[in-house]
């Protein structure tokens, strides 16, 4: 779009814009119902027509992507019991701290009641997301289905990861490097993810790995998402007390790991 040109130029706010999206929903909808029948009708229409096979899959594309899951009571209501406790506590805690009041000092007493009454409400309103927590349970195909069509670009949207350093003495560039090794190997369309390190010890040992880091991820991350790969730390990964071989039948699999292995430790 030229920035001169008005923006009504390209239809968008206009009637006949309006008019067109929503001829293309109607359409959509209509393109994306699945047709319900009763008895038995062999999977097809009102009409004798055999329904598109694609059509159940299109519509389980536009079903939610997460849903709530429930939190058994046996794990919740201990907790309950816990916060409630430290309620009564606190309760009893300023029940005596307002009826005894330092009258040598009272200037010191007001201001240190101030600060625990504070404290207290700051620590109540952290226990309204604990008190009732919801657990979600996500649907990456349903994503799949929705934003990546066969034969089309992603529809994904990007994701810039920021990662933070300050001192390579603290912070070693090893965590670092398997910090940012774990997020370029995420499932998720490889041109759609950007990781960005900042070091605000601008530590030159932090910069060496980090370069290191980029050329080892041209190997790393192929691996990982060839076979699945968990967890894609390769710091982590190498050092897990498992069977690898369980559930891996691809015949390269043990050879690209002993490479990736020797690389890592090179």
């Amino acid at each position: 779009m030229v920035p001169r040109k008005g923006i009504a130029v390209y239809g968008y706010g206009s009637v006949s814009w309006k008019d067109r999206m929503e001829e293309w929903k109607k359409k959509q909808n209509e393109k994306l119902q699945v047709v319900k029948h009763e008895g038995g009708n062999d999977g097809g229409n009102l009409d004798g027509e055999e329904l598109d096979a694609d059509l159940p899959m299109m519509d389980e594309g536009r079903q939610p992507l997460s849903r709530k899951l429930p939190i058994p009571s046996s794990k919740i209501n201990p907790y309950r019991l816990v916060i409630i406790a430290h309620l009564a506590i606190l309760g009893l805690f300023f029940h005596y701290r307002l009826l005894h009041p330092v009258r040598d000092a009272y200037g010191l007493w007001l201001t240190s009641v101030i600060c625990e009454i504070w404290f207290a409400v700051s620590w109540i309103l952290d226990q309204f997301p604990k008190w009732y927590p919801i657990e979600r349970v996500t649907y990456l195909d349903r994503l799949s289905l929705r934003y990546e069509k066969e034969g089309k670009l992603s529809e994904l949207a990007s994701i810039d990861i920021f990662v933070s350093t300050v001192d390579p003495m603290k912070e070693p560039p090893l965590i670092t490097a398997n910090t940012v090794l774990s997020i370029l190997a995420v499932d998720y369309p490889v041109d759609k993810v950007a990781c960005y390190v900042s070091d605000d010890g601008a530590a030159m040992l932090t910069f060496e790995a980090l370069f290191e880091t980029s050329e080892f991820a041209r190997k790393w991350v192929p691996f990982c998402k060839k076979f699945n790969i968990e967890p894609r730390a390769p710091e982590w990964y190498f050092t897990q007390k498992i069977d690898y071989l369980t559930d891996k039948v691809h015949p390269t699999f043990v050879r690209e790991r002993e490479s990736m292995k020797n690389l890592k430790l090179g």
